[in-house]
């Protein structure tokens, strides 16, 4: 999340396309941006809509997959339904990263306000932010 913009694959360093295609050699619809000093890519892989992020080097920081309510772990979702009464998952999705941690990414929001809200497979929530209007 936060500031992206998007460039031309053209401009995208050669290390980054090919750390790429190695980790997703069946990714289609592929769009590039830049997130901070990092490459976000964008793509389609047995048609989930996913992203991965690499440095300037090629090394693979993290996927997002998104996913739906119901893939979540029960945990994750008693967790929600729990510390969020009254709220709506809008968003949900899967972060795996190299050091082989998971967790689950969600939109939950009111009618009020809203939250990006981290949780750990257990449950556990590991980050809430307050969404902007």
């Amino acid at each position: 999340m936060g500031f992206t913009q998007i460039i031309a694959p053209d401009k995208v360093p050669a290390d980054v396309k090919q750390a790429f295609a190695k980790k997703f050699p069946e990714a289609t619809d592929i769009k590039y941006e830049m997130e901070k000093k990092d490459y976000e890519v964008s793509f389609k892989e047995n048609g989930l809509a996913m992203s991965a992020n690499f440095n300037s080097s090629g090394e693979w920081l993290e996927t997002e997959t998104i996913i739906i309510e119901s893939d979540l772990p029960k945990k994750v979702l008693t967790s929600a339904a729990k510390n969020f009464v009254g709220f709506m998952i809008t968003e949900v999705s899967k972060v795996e990263s190299p050091d082989k941690v998971v967790y689950y990414e969600m939109y939950l929001k009111t009618n009020k306000k809203g939250y990006d809200v981290t949780f750990s497979p257990k449950g556990v929530v590991l980050k809430k932010t307050k969404l902007k209007k």
